[in-house]
């Protein structure tokens, strides 16, 4: 990473990140040999060193024959603050972001209906969105839905701000602060490198 001061490696604060993204895109291998990246609505959770993303989708379709055939996957979550006409730290915009790869598992409710379970409850994270619970529901809905684990060191994630503490995670509202022109100090990082 040629920004090695954006990284964030700290697992807590890579959860508070993907609390704030709106979508995941996911890029899967293609039969004409170039990426299919679909954006969806997705939960997760970490945990025993490995990131787990649950997304939903229809029984059938490109996607589905695309994951069958090569269930590698590729995630991306990103999140942009654009402020162009109130400069902060010497900043114009600030970014979040996490690229991790895994392994997409297709789970049938009518198959496996503890893991959709888990995987469909867990669906509210994005957004903060309100879902019907399934116990509800009449029948399981004519879905899959898919499970990627990915390894924690098959995570990354970066910030155009340094952060130190989940409190950092938030945006700024740069608009309502004092205006500072001084450069974020990074010294702690860039002496965290040299050990």
């Amino acid at each position: 990473m040629i920004h090695f001061e954006r990284e964030v490696t700290d697992p807590q604060l890579i959860n508070e990140m993907l609390k704030i993204f709106h979508h995941v895109n996911i890029g899967i291998n293609g039969e004409d040999g170039f990426p299919y990246v679909v954006p969806l609505n997705y939960g997760y959770e970490i945990k025993d060193n490995k990131l787990f993303v649950y997304t939903h989708f229809m029984k059938r379709g490109y996607k589905l024959d695309l994951l069958r055939k090569d269930p590698r996957v590729c995630l991306e979550f990103s999140a942009f603050h654009d402020f162009p006409n109130c400069q902060y730290k010497r900043h114009y915009h600030d970014y979040r972001s996490v690229i991790a790869k895994g392994i997409m598992k297709i789970i049938d409710g009518n198959e496996d209906y503890e893991t959709f379970l888990k995987g469909y409850n867990l669906l509210y994270t994005c957004n903060n969105r309100t879902i019907k619970p399934l116990e509800e529901r009449q029948s399981i809905p004519p879905m899959y839905i898919g499970v990627i684990e990915c390894h924690m060191h098959d995570v990354t994630a970066k910030s155009e701000f340094p952060l130190r503490t989940v409190e950092d995670v938030p945006f700024l509202d740069v608009y309502s602060m004092e205006k500072d022109d001084e450069p974020f100090d990074i010294s702690d990082i860039l002496e965290n490198k040299k050990k």
